[in-house]
């Protein structure tokens, strides 16, 4: 017999408690009503992760902005559509959404408010960055009336709708590899840094986290469904002279990946903390067709070591036992304007105990992920970074203290947030995430944990 969650569990047996018929049985009544109440408690909402997916097109009309560049000019095609995938995961306790977007700086107050209406709690709304996808904030793109923004927000509605009609059973599972592909941008001069942005020589400058994470869903016919990838470094391969749209690496390594298992997987990427880290390979030739030709390389080298983190777990079994998030919104002071304030959120995701997960707003420097793993006490742990967990304004680079202090691009212009706010953010996911262990108690006690007598 498969019971529920440990959440759905406690409430079930406080209620009966708080029963005063309860109160009056004997124990063996009270374990027939537990026993017969739990096998009424519907098969989906057992202890399952209930998973649902989807893709929608955001491909624009040629002609309008990129993101990213100041000196983008208007597109004159389409290299490789722009998409956003959509991942939906429901638990008895929460249904949440995220959707990741071929986008460089999104985010929809809008499409947040439509969330209850659909039945979804929350939605985390991602980007991978791509710096040539189409600029969103063009207002008067393809037309004033109906500015290419609002279709994307309409579409990545309908893709939530879907993927929330066609749930199945997910079971998880993870591992990580290794591989270095970019570089720290910001070079340390002394106390300083200089802000390298490009590197022809590809010279592998400062710190940077080379995990590549990954997470395999697959179904009851243990058929992989999705396969999400984490990794940090700045989609940028095309630089300020490329007029074509392209999800960049990241729309290359997916489509290696759903090739090797088929039309029915779906490849997510989810960028890390990758603020202060760029490709080694970049496109800064001379002849633009060529361009690609890097894109490609750059691509098939993370869906090489992608390939390689999945076949460690290929004979592992997924697990389909628990999901857990929390989420907050915290205010923060305008770091030039402290009369100001902005707002900032989190998000923790806590999947079969063994997977969490950590969302940052904006554009977070790499030590970020590198702490949270450090500290999270979970054998995978992922940092997912450009994350709108609500519809607040998009808060450009948050840089690590130290970052903050030696300065670059980054770290002093281009950031919004209060010093310092990187840093609350992870130590509140860190909370969130104890909390969902129920290694944080809620009275003071000596043993957090049972002694050995």
């Amino acid at each position: 017999m498969s019971f529920g969650g440990p959440a759905f569990l406690a409430r079930f047996l406080n209620s009966l408690n708080r029963c005063d018929t309860m109160k009056k049985m004997n124990y063996s009544k009270r374990f027939l009503l537990l026993f017969v109440g739990l096998c009424l408690v519907p098969a989906s909402l057992r202890g399952e992760i209930r998973v649902g997916l989807s893709q929608v097109d955001i491909t624009p009309p040629i002609g309008g902005l990129t993101t990213g560049y100041s000196s983008a000019k208007p597109t004159n095609g389409v290299h490789d559509p722009v998409s956003a995938r959509v991942m939906v995961l429901e638990s008895e306790q929460k249904c949440l959404a995220l959707a990741v977007c071929d986008l460089c700086v999104y985010n929809s107050p809008w499409l947040h408010n439509q969330m209850a209406a659909i039945g979804v709690d929350q939605l985390l709304l991602l980007n991978t960055h791509t710096h040539a996808g189409p600029k969103l904030s063009q207002g008067d793109f393809p037309s004033p009336e109906k500015p290419w923004r609002d279709t994307v927000d309409q579409r990545l509605l309908a893709g939530i709708k879907q993927a929330k009609q066609g749930m199945f059973k997910g079971y998880f599972a993870a591992a990580e590899s290794q591989i270095q592909l970019g570089y720290n941008r910001l070079v340390h001069r002394g106390d300083f840094s200089v802000t390298h942005f490009e590197n022809p020589e590809r010279i592998p400058y400062g710190s940077v986290d080379r995990q590549v994470g990954v997470i395999r869903v697959t179904d009851e016919q243990q058929k992989v469904r999705a396969v999400l990838v984490n990794y940090a470094c700045h989609p940028v391969v095309l630089g300020p002279r490329n007029c074509k749209i392209s999800a960049d690496y990241p729309g290359v390594m997916r489509e290696i990946v759903e090739r090797s298992f088929g039309e029915d997987c779906t490849c997510i990427f989810f960028q890390g903390a990758g603020g202060d880290i760029n490709p080694l390979m970049m496109a800064r030739g001379d002849d633009r067709d060529k361009d690609f030709e890097v894109v490609q390389v750059m691509g098939e080298s993370l869906a090489e070591e992608v390939q390689r983190a999945i076949s460690f777990i290929k004979d592992v079994p997924g697990v389909s036992s628990s999901f857990a998030s929390s989420s907050v919104v915290m205010r923060f002071r305008n770091r030039w304007d402290p009369d100001q304030e902005l707002k900032l959120g989190v998000t923790t995701l806590l999947i079969n105990d063994e997977i969490a997960v950590l969302t940052l707003p904006g554009e977070p420097f790499h030590h970020f992920q590198v702490d949270f793993r450090r500290k999270s006490n979970v054998k995978h742990s992922f940092l997912f970074g450009y994350c709108c967990n609500g519809p607040y304004d998009w808060p450009r680079y948050l840089p690590d203290l130290l970052s903050a202090a030696r300065g670059g691009y980054g770290a002093s212009e281009t950031t919004l947030a209060e010093v310092g706010a990187g840093e609350r953010l992870v130590n509140e996911g860190l909370v969130q995430l104890f909390k969902l262990q129920g290694r944080l108690k809620p009275k003071p006690q000596r043993h957090t944990f049972d002694p050995v007598k």
